[in-house]
């Protein structure tokens, strides 16, 4: 006897095949995700400490103010096109924001204005005391 199409055991193992590579690959792809989220904040991080070098170098010694967002990336965008935003996943939401009243756990850039006893003015971090993938606390970055 000659059959033509699937049974529904062949049916029910494909399906099972499938569910399998699914339950698999599914966590490592949403680690890739996160892991590739967590280098984006890295890179812009380097960008935006970069931004704030050439105007402290243009500034004679000066670092910005509390201004700045708007000093950075204004109108004309001078040391910045944009401020990029910092996403330190799965914690916080995206911000594309430097905040200088720092929380300790905003999920911003934070940036130190003056010098106190922790950090240095023209100093610029992730204000977050969460951990990434590789188990570094955001904020020592």
């Amino acid at each position: 006897m000659n059959k033509k199409g699937f049974s529904m055991v062949d049916v029910i193992i494909l399906l099972s095949l499938i569910l399998l590579l699914t339950v698999v690959v599914y966590p490592k792809f949403l680690e890739l995700i996160r892991r590739s989220g967590e280098a984006a904040t890295r890179a812009n991080l380097t960008a935006l400490r970069a931004a704030i070098a050439v105007y402290y170098g243009e500034n004679k010694g000066v670092y910005p103010g509390k201004e700045i967002n708007d000093v950075l990336a204004g109108e004309n965008g001078k040391y910045i096109k944009y401020i990029p935003e910092c996403y330190c996943p799965p914690y916080h939401n995206p911000y594309a924001i430097i905040t200088t009243s720092p929380t300790g756990d905003s999920g911003k850039w934070a940036y130190q204005v003056e010098d106190s006893e922790d950090r240095q003015a023209g100093e610029l971090w992730i204000d977050c005391n969460e951990k990434d993938s590789k188990g570094i606390v955001w904020s020592t970055y």
